[in-house]
């Protein structure tokens, strides 16, 4: 049996699946397999996988959202660890064998490179987002997802304890088992960029208000787990705080100005003491 199994859903994937499969294959590392979970794909996904017949195992289902298509590659893996990749980002050469020399914790992530339509974001994300190992339950609800999905590998049997991802959410359901993990685990952090996230108009992450109401419901679960509950009340509302100016960022990057200042109103109620709320606020305001 493989040592790794690496999971890739894809949906209307056509565009870029050859190049991620290709980017797997040119591992250093070469003790794995690969599993497509195709999520019922209505373009040519399928038809440009076939030239890696014998590379890749292929499973086709219904659409059911990218949750449930992970799980599904999670349960047809035979590997000792598993390692997700989304179908429209690549992974560097040495990516695998990097983080099985950190294989010592229980899930490892990496810096990351990124790449198309990424506007003013820097090519390396660690010089906008601070990555962390170590115990980061706190800095993961604080701080927002700073664990790109496409850099994770974990032991198989750690995500069957955890059950998974959760199928309610559909765009931060990554950032909630890790938090989930994180409650528990110690997590490995390889500070190299070894995989490449792709920014491009079809990505889950665009739809802001979406993704809005997916924060505050990823935040509500990790508040009620035990490490949640047993936060301090400053914590507690702290974390609020930012998950509403996140949103109101989002909501004011898009042009919602009436949904970012009801969000940085929220921010402030949870928490009046932090300043950064009321200057994005008034700069949403001078804009407008």
């Amino acid at each position: 049996m493989p040592n790794v199994s690496v999971i890739i859903p894809a949906y209307n994937a056509e565009a870029f699946i050859a190049d991620t499969i290709r980017s797997v294959l040119a591992q250093t590392y070469q003790d794995f397999e690969i599993i497509v979970v195709d999520d019922g794909s209505k373009d040519g996904t399928v038809a440009a996988l076939e030239p890696f017949n014998g590379s890749v195992r292929v499973h086709t289902q219904a659409n059911g959202g990218v949750a449930k298509a992970r799980n599904t590659g999670a349960s047809l893996a035979t590997g000792a660890f598993i390692a997700f990749l989304d179908a429209d980002d690549l992974w560097l050469p040495q990516k695998l064998e990097r983080q099985l020399q950190h294989a010592s914790a229980p899930m490892t992530f990496t810096d990351r490179l990124n790449i198309g339509d990424r506007g003013d974001l820097p090519e390396l994300q660690s010089l906008v987002t601070p990555m962390h190992g170590g115990d980061v339950f706190v800095r993961l609800l604080r701080e927002g997802n700073f664990i790109t999905n496409t850099s994770v590998m974990m032991r198989r049997a750690l995500f069957d304890k955890m059950g998974g991802f959760y199928t309610g959410l559909n765009g931060t359901e990554d950032w909630d088992l890790w938090i989930r993990i994180a409650e528990r685990h110690e997590v490995g952090f390889v500070p190299e960029p070894l995989v490449k996230y792709r920014f491009h108009g079809g990505g889950i992450s665009r739809n802001f208000m979406r993704m809005g109401r997916e924060r505050v419901l990823v935040i509500e679960r990790a508040l009620a787990l035990d490490r949640g509950r047993a936060l301090d009340w400053r914590t507690r509302r702290q974390i609020w705080a930012e998950t509403w100016r996140t949103n109101a960022y989002e909501a004011g990057q898009a042009g919602a100005r009436g949904q970012a200042l009801r969000d940085y109103a929220n921010a402030a109620v949870a928490w009046p003491l932090e300043f950064q709320p009321y200057k994005e606020a008034m700069k949403v305001c001078l804009n407008a």
